[in-house]
Order: structure tokens, then sequence, then C-alpha cells
């Protein structure tokens, strides 16, 4: 008797290809899910470094320029007590007082001193304009309102990091249990988690989820479970790339803040061996030098060592735009680049 020959199942054949494809789909997304990963931590850690350095370089940069701060704060203080003094103790004409009152005003307005606002400004709208403009000072933590420009989480990311936290904090609980040591480490992990959320760090909450192995064990002959598992890891892995991008535009504006390019150029001349801030302060000597000849020009004044007429002739003043400390080294930083 002639066998019946064998027919060709398509359904079946379909659905063993079905399940192929979601096999392989998954293996192809959690793969994609330990490298967003592993790329989210790595940004993380450069970045950590980067603001580290920089907080190095601000504090040996603070550090060098107090002395030199100091001498120009009580030099400015001494030579503005030395004025009060000579308006207050001086018998003076009017044509006298006036000329000394506009002298000591433009010392201030060209920024051989701090500002003092008077009576006696010649104009008080270019008093006010003047010495807001002086007054302006850049912060060494300057890069915020660039950061801000950064994408915040939505609300489906947010949404999906609320889920997982509280996924994992049910799981590790140190209520959950008895034991001391257990107690102990299941609440180390959940000052992890706490932290994790916080900072709404998606990577770190994953992570931890697959260090412990919470994910439910899949069964791998169930095209549905599959399916939804890969739609799971594509979701997560689609909010990792955001996470991901957005650390690494941190990065990039970090390290294009004036302290970022001040620390990049700062490392570089001290790995030779070269002294960058010492050799930017050079101009801030040379102000502390101006300031000291003008206090000595107007104590010979008060104590009647020189006439008003030499007094007014023998410092000019020149117009000099106000500059932090951090500026000058930046300047100084920039001709290395």
């Amino acid at each position: 008797m002639a066998r019946k020959p064998k027919t060709f199942n398509r359904n079946a054949a379909k659905g063993e290809l079905g399940l192929s494809e979601l096999h392989i789909r998954l293996n192809f997304l959690r793969k994609e899910n330990e490298s967003l990963i592993e790329q989210i931590e790595t940004a993380r850690t450069n970045l950590e470094k980067l603001n580290d350095s920089i907080q190095e370089v601000g504090i040996a940069i603070a550090q060098r320029v107090a002395p030199y701060r100091q001498r120009m704060f009580e030099l400015d203080r001494q030579i503005h007590q030395l004025f009060k003094e000579i308006f207050t103790g001086k018998n003076l004409g009017k044509k006298t007082r006036k000329d000394i009152e506009s002298f000591y005003y433009h010392l201030q307005l060209d920024g051989l001193l701090s500002p003092q606002k008077s009576s006696f400004a010649p104009n008080e709208s270019e008093v006010d304009d003047s010495f807001d403009n002086f007054n302006e000072q850049k912060q060494w933590d300057g890069r915020q309102s660039q950061l801000e420009e950064i994408v915040k989480p939505d609300r489906d990311e947010l949404k999906k990091i609320r889920q997982l936290f509280l996924r994992l904090a049910e799981n590790f609980h140190p209520d959950k249990v008895i034991e001391a040591a257990e107690k102990e480490y299941r609440t180390e992990i959940m000052k992890e988690i706490n932290l994790a959320y916080q900072n709404a760090d998606l990577a770190r909450l994953l992570t931890i989820e697959k260090q412990q192995e919470l994910e439910i064990v899949i069964n791998f002959e169930s095209s549905d479970d599959l399916t939804r598992n890969c739609t799971k890891v594509e979701a997560e892995n689609t909010f990792l790339k955001e996470q991901l991008t957005t650390l690494k535009q941190e990065l990039k504006l970090t390290k294009k803040t004036q302290q970022g390019e001040i620390t990049a150029v700062f490392k570089k001349i001290t790995k030779y061996g070269g002294d960058p801030i010492g050799e930017a302060l050079h101009e801030v000597e040379a102000q502390i030098t101006l300031a000291e000849e003008l206090y000595k020009l107007v104590t010979d004044f008060r104590d009647r060592r020189i006439t008003v007429r030499e007094f007014l002739k023998c410092i000019k003043p020149q117009k000099q735009n106000p500059i932090t400390e951090e500026e000058l080294i930046l300047e100084f930083l920039s001709q290395f680049r």
C-alpha cells in the first residue's frame, strides 16, 4: 500500500517562523538595552569627572586669587576712607571741591575704585547705568542658563520611571525581611533606588533591576509573552536613548562653558609643568600696583605733601573694563588652544 505523501503545514511553519523572529528581535532589543545602559554609565562618569575637575580648578584658582582679591579690597576701602577724610576734614574752595569730587567719581567710573553712589556725580542717569554695568559679575558656575535648555523628561518617561521605581521598591523594601544582614543589604539597595528615582535615572533603575534578576521568567513557547516583552524592552530602549541624548548634550554644554574651557586648557598646561594661574595673575598684580600708587597719592594730598594741582595731575584715570580673575585666566589660556 502506497504511503500517503506528507503535506506541508503552512500554519505550523508560519507559527514557528513568527516565534523565531520574535526570539531574534527580543535578543536584539536586549543587547541594545545593555549597550545603551553601558553608554549612559560611561557618559555619566565622564560628566562627573568633568564636573569634579571644574570644581578642583575652581578651588585652585580661588585659593591663588584670594590674597590678591583681599589686597585689592583693602586698598579700595582705604582709598575711599581717605577721600571721605578729605571731603570732611579739609577747607576746600567750591571749585577745588568740585574738581576733586569729579576726579573721585571718574576713578570709580573707570574701574580704579569700586562704585560709591553719591550726590556729586555729574549725571545721575549716567552713574546708574555705569555702576550697574560695573557691578555685573560672571559667576564661576555660569552654565546654568544653557543647561536649562536641555530637554526634561516628559510625562510618559516619568511615568515609566515611577512604575519601575515602585516595582523595585516593592521587591527590596527592608521591612519585608527579618534577618539583620538582609535588611541592611536591602536598605543600601533602596538608597540607590531612591537616588536614581530622584534623578529620573531610568538607566540606573534598569541596571539595578537586571543585576538583581527581577525580570519575570519568559515562556519562550508563548508568542504573546514574547510580543509583550519585545514591546516592554523596546519602550525602555526609547527612554534610554532620550536619556543618553540628554547626558551627551549636558556634557557638550559643560565643556563649552567658560569654566569648562578653562579646565581643559588648564590641565593641558599643568600637565607639562606650566603655571597658568601665575601667568594670568600678572595683570592682577599690575592693578594692585596702580591701586597702591593711587593710595600713596591720595595720602600725600590728605597730609598736604602735594598741592591740589599736583594731586589732580599725577594720575589720569583711564577707562578700564572690569574683569574677573577667572576671565583673565581664560583670556590667557585661550592663547594655547
